[in-house]
């Protein structure tokens, strides 16, 4: 059973009273919400020890929206939350190149793949292939409160 990081957000902003709506899930999975009039394209995923991988799609640059939300969980509890703007997100990610994460005989299946990792108290996002760039998204990384306090308001925590 895969984990739901992002659905347990999702549930604590909507106790919180702020004006959410799932705008789109994929295989059962949040991948858009509508905060606030905010659009998050949106990941959940578990901390391995090292590192939270992510894995998108290429069409997903084509789409738009205001922030990427990254929900994270570390030790059966929703631990970290990352908010990057949209843009800096897809450019850094753009950067890289989709790498086919099917081994024949499946058909191929591109994916950007990524990491955040946590690096001496600075998280790093991290992408395979082409220039393979690395970003500082320490100043995007919140706790639970924090990024409540932000999709509240995101004006004024930049």
């Amino acid at each position: 059973m895969g984990n739901r990081w992002a659905e347990e957000f999702y549930n604590l902003t909507e106790s919180k009273g702020i004006e959410c709506r799932i705008k789109r899930k994929n295989g059962g999975w949040i991948e858009t919400i509508n905060f606030a009039g905010k659009i998050y394209y949106t990941r959940s995923k578990s901390y391995d020890g090292r590192e939270f991988f992510i894995g998108v799609g290429p069409s997903k640059l084509d789409d738009e929206g205001d922030f990427v939300l990254i929900c994270g969980g570390k030790e059966n509890t929703l631990s970290h939350i990352f908010i990057i703007p949209w843009g800096v997100f897809f450019e850094t990610l753009e950067k890289g190149a989709p790498i086919n994460t099917f081994s024949p005989p499946k058909k191929p299946y591109f994916q950007y793949k990524c990491h955040l990792r946590d690096r001496d108290g600075r998280w790093l996002m991290s992408v395979q292939g082409g220039n393979t760039p690395i970003l500082d998204v320490s100043r995007w990384h919140y706790s639970v409160d924090e990024a409540i306090a932000f999709i509240n308001n995101p004006n004024s925590c930049s």
